[in-house]
């Protein structure tokens, strides 16, 4: 034992590593060697010296946090439940990369129906703070589909709804299950040939979202024969007014592209939400996706979908 340790300091320590009730428990002197013998539990203890408490960093910042938007997926009829939402699994693979970036999950916050809170009855948001949107927005669904369509989105008509909108409405002018329009700033972001193809598109409501056909001007385009493809967003914004904290919407035109594009966003392009950005791609099927897939990591093999980026 070290010079200077008495028995009594041997059992303390004993005890505090392995619980040993110390006043049951002898100790064997075992002279100048550096370690005592417990002779109820038979375990080498050795004597450290304590160690000074470690000195707190008062320069620690507080961790950024994500939280969760969703909407409705109850039926009109039914009575929206917290626990009814949407796309789940996208948000899931979207922000697996978030954490790694400095955030930490804060919760959800579920859009009801028609429902018409002020932002003062919403959770604070701090300035790093960012909101995360995985379903296509109900920009018009009130007003360009039937409300009782099963398409549909219901969407809500809160003050932060408001304010999300009216970002979102800086790229894209028009937004339901059918048809997407590009506002002229969002047009102007697209950088392949014939950019003015992707300016509106209407797309099938019962075919995978698949895209129907381009508008140029007032006269439908032509569709490509033997291409099945869709569309996808990605948007992140900082510091939106009204909120002052940072917004990331990542939508397909439905539940099933947008699960593959935030796959694929998780896999391949985790970077874009780590700065301000508005992406628009085609989400183009090479083959038939496989019936009930286990995980959606069938898209990380390529052979299923194959992106092109727009902008």
């Amino acid at each position: 034992m070290t010079k200077g340790f008495s028995g009594m300091a041997i059992r303390r320590e004993c005890c505090r590593k392995f619980g040993s009730q110390y006043s049951l428990c002898g100790v064997r002197n075992l002279g100048s060697d550096l370690t005592e013998l417990c002779r109820l539990c038979y375990v080498q203890v050795t004597v450290m010296k304590p160690e000074k408490p470690p000195v707190r960093d008062t320069k620690q910042t507080t961790r950024r946090r994500y939280w969760r938007i969703t909407y409705s997926n109850a039926r009109p009829d039914d009575d929206p439940k917290l626990f009814k939402d949407r796309d789940a699994m996208a948000f899931c693979e979207l922000a697996a990369g978030l954490p790694q970036m400095g955030y930490d999950y804060a919760t959800t916050i579920h859009l009801y129906p028609d429902d018409e809170r002020k932002l003062t009855e919403f959770p604070p948001f701090g300035r790093s703070d960012v909101l995360v949107l995985t379903t296509r927005p109900p920009l018009h669904d009130k007003v360009g589909i039937i409300p009782s369509h099963r398409k549909v989105i219901h969407g809500a008509k809160t003050e932060l709804e408001d304010v999300l909108f009216t970002e979102l409405s800086k790229y894209v002018a028009y937004c339901t299950r059918k048809h997407v329009e590009l506002s002229n700033y969002g047009a102007g972001c697209v950088k392949v040939a014939e950019p003015e193809r992707w300016k509106h598109i209407e797309l099938y409501e019962y075919s995978g979202a698949e895209i129907l056909r381009h508008y140029v001007g007032p006269e439908p385009g032509k569709r490509v024969e033997n291409h099945r493809s869709t569309i996808a967003f990605f948007l992140r914004a900082n510091g939106i007014p009204g909120i002052n904290c940072d917004f990331v919407a990542s939508f397909g035109m439905d539940g099933n592209g947008t699960l593959i594009w935030n796959r694929l966003i998780r896999t391949r392009y985790p970077h874009w939400l780590a700065s301000p950005r508005f992406v628009m791609a085609e989400l183009i099927y090479k083959k038939q996706i496989p019936p009930k897939p286990l995980t959606p990591e069938f898209v990380d093999e390529g052979d299923y979908v194959e992106v092109r980026l727009l902008t």
